[in-house]
């Protein structure tokens, strides 16, 4: 379906089987050395608040609130911060346009202090994957320039490869 759809590579939750181009989206980091590529994501403030957790990607739901947030916490530059189309699926029409706007100023944000930016599907079933053509789509409306927007997550993620292989 990935293929289809124009996707290169997929991610997921880990489910004791790994599959080649697949990024798995774990909750903390994993005690051992891990044959597959993998990302600390961050969906809840109450994660966010513990010092000792240090995620790769931070899922914004709230964006005002998550600037603050970054600016006190100072994470560091390689954290990604990610906003998902299924939280629009079913909004109203105003509070769609409100979230575009919003999506418009957390790139300007991730750009100014140099986070990485990355909008994606959500999707929890391969019935809402969404195309990279209709991402593509969207980016432009939050003036993101697709193209630079794709080499510039690419080389994102080609820089979190060497925190995957922890050792204990």
């Amino acid at each position: 379906m990935a293929k289809l759809l124009n996707i290169e590579v997929v991610g997921g939750p880990f489910e004791d089987k790994t599959h080649d181009d697949v990024i798995y989206r774990l909750k903390q980091k994993p005690p051992t050395v891990t044959p597959y590529r993998y990302l600390v994501v961050a969906d809840t403030f109450e994660q966010l608040s513990s010092s000792s957790f240090v995620p790769h990607l931070i899922v914004v739901r709230d964006f005002e609130k998550i600037k603050s947030f970054i600016k006190n916490k100072r994470y560091k530059s390689q954290i990604a911060l990610e906003v998902l189309l299924s939280d629009i699926r079913y909004l109203e029409g105003i509070r769609v346009g409100k979230w575009f706007r919003e999506v418009t100023e957390l790139y300007k944000f991730s750009k100014r202090f140099g986070y990485q930016f990355i909008i994606s599907s959500g999707a929890t079933s391969v019935w809402e994957m969404t195309s990279a053509q209709c991402i593509e789509s969207i980016m432009r409306i939050c003036d993101i320039p697709p193209q630079i927007y794709w080499e510039e997550l690419e080389d994102w993620l080609k820089q979190q490869e060497t925190p995957r292989l922890c050792y204990a």
